[in-house]
């Protein structure tokens, strides 16, 4: 049996809804932020070298995020998020999926403060390798993205089907 997640809402800086394409079928899921980085190599790699760059060591980074086999454990194993892991990641966040009608309803009662929380951050298209970006920088999950794939900072409404908006 696959480790599940349990939902979550959306919050701002740690929770954060994604559009995802897979196999022609749309989703939204709402999932901590760093599972989408879609290349923990390049992640770690960027950990790595902001350790150093401040003085500290492979032993504090360690300390502190764990060892690169540790880093990706806390996302099953998964070093790079494709079309070849898409499948055994999302089985892991099978009840973090939304419908849109939720998405909207949630937006709706939530305070006004907490409104921007219901925008979507990341669409990732599995059929396409493609991904998109809203999320507030500096948090760049375009530069997380595997090798021969195609990711960018920008509006992604126009990819999203149009009864799957809200």
């Amino acid at each position: 049996m696959v480790e599940q997640i349990a939902k979550v809402l959306p919050l701002k800086g740690e929770n954060i809804i994604a559009g995802i394409m897979y196999k022609r079928h749309f989703e939204w899921y709402v999932a901590p932020k760093n599972l989408w980085k879609m290349d923990y190599n390049k992640l770690y790699k960027i950990w790595k070298f902001a350790y150093l760059k401040s003085g500290k060591t492979i032993t504090e980074l360690e300390n502190d995020i764990g060892s690169y086999e540790e880093f990706c454990a806390k996302r099953w194993g998964i070093e790079v998020l494709d079309n070849s892991t898409a499948s055994y990641f999302l089985s892991h966040l099978f009840k973090c999926r939304y419908s849109t009608d939720e998405l909207r309803l949630l937006r709706m009662v939530s305070r006004d403060d907490k409104k921007t929380d219901y925008n979507p951050s990341i669409y990732i298209d599995f059929d396409n390798n493609i991904m998109f970006s809203q999320y507030p920088r500096p948090e760049n999950f375009e530069n997380f993205i595997p090798d021969g794939w195609t990711g960018c900072y920008d509006n992604f409404i126009s990819y999203i089907p149009e009864d799957k908006r809200y």
